[in-house]
């Protein structure tokens, strides 16, 4: 089954690239190779970032959510967080 993890944060003014950079660092540690991690900052507003994490053939719940996990209680300290998990519909 295919995992979607969207993380959306409203940052409390932090520079975008800045914050960009510590996802990525975040990443580069926890990330697994199964996973897809794509980085959009929303159009006409800095503040705004999300992240997608992509799981290719995830087996369990659990285990598909924990880089999302990990980054959504990482970036709580720098604004509003939202984290949703999606499954593909075959």
């Amino acid at each position: 089954m295919n995992i979607l993890e969207i993380i959306h944060l409203r940052s409390s003014g932090m520079a975008i690239e800045l914050l960009c950079d510590r996802i990525r660092e975040s990443i580069e540690v926890e990330g697994e190779k199964t996973e897809v991690v794509t980085l959009y900052r929303r159009n006409g507003l800095q503040t705004d970032i999300a992240v997608h994490i992509h799981h290719l053939d995830a087996t369990g719940n659990e285990q598909a959510k924990a880089l999302g996990l990990h980054l959504a209680k990482a970036l709580r300290d720098l604004g509003l967080v939202e984290h949703t998990v999606w499954e593909e519909v075959k």
